[in-house]
């Protein structure tokens, strides 16, 4: 299965770009979308990549929203988006996806931060709640063995933050999802945001304890698919 992924076109920054690399893509199985299609809420730019890509692509494509895209105006989005352009976005949501005999879990989330941002413990305090709640959500749609992708927009590890500074971490992704990703073991982490990290990383159980050493050399491959940090569109044979 051929699985193009983006994120953080942030509408007109990124649009002629995107373009372009759509043009060159090739055919592909599934699309997915990591978040922040558009930026500050800009409904127009969000329907011009919704636009760009479908004039492109004929997959099947999934979303899930970013920070950019005002959980106000989630349902609004989610509606348009699936009406007009055939894209399908996951809240805390799984759904199977079948292609060239394969068959992919694809779970999907907004994700969550380990401290909310300063605006947001000023003005939605119950977030901190909410990001609590959705690691358990998250620890139950993962379970299984099967080939299954997380597609998230905050990075469930700081692992491939890069060059973003320690302080900030906290409000950028969250570290306390890795015990997840070790435990349930999902096939490939798919995740946007950071614009000042690395593409890739290897989330590795640490050899610090005994039972460490006992699940051996457990690995979970973790893409950033930020487009400031790709500068294109990651593609996944898996």
């Amino acid at each position: 299965m051929r699985v193009a992924a983006v994120g953080d076109v942030h509408g007109h920054q990124n649009l002629e770009p995107f373009r372009r690399d759509l043009e060159a893509l090739g055919p592909v199985d599934l699309v997915l979308l990591a978040g922040d299609t558009t930026d500050r809420n800009d409904a127009e730019a969000f329907d011009l990549v919704l636009e760009t890509l479908r004039a492109r692509v004929d997959a099947p494509a999934f979303a899930v929203f970013g920070n950019n895209e005002w959980s106000q105006d989630h349902t609004k989005y989610a509606a348009r988006a699936s009406e007009r352009y055939r894209v399908r976005f996951l809240q805390d949501e799984a759904v199977v996806v079948e292609a060239r005999g394969s068959r992919l879990r694809l779970v999907g989330s907004l994700g969550a931060l380990d401290r909310p941002t300063w605006w947001q413990r000023k003005n939605l305090p119950h977030l901190a709640d909410e990001y609590r709640r959705r690691i358990a959500v998250l620890d139950a749609l993962l379970a299984g063995d099967d080939l299954r992708i997380l597609l998230i927009h905050y990075p469930p590890t700081y692992a491939t933050m890069g060059g973003e500074k320690e302080a900030w971490r906290p409000e950028l992704g969250c570290r306390a999802l890795e015990p997840v990703l070790l435990r349930r073991r999902p096939t490939a982490v798919v995740h946007g945001h950071i614009h000042k990290g690395i593409p890739y990383a290897d989330l590795r159980v640490p050899r610090t304890s005994l039972d460490a050493f006992e699940v051996g050399s457990v690995s979970v491959p973790v893409h950033n698919v930020a487009y400031p940090v790709r500068h294109g569109i990651t593609v996944l044979d898996l």
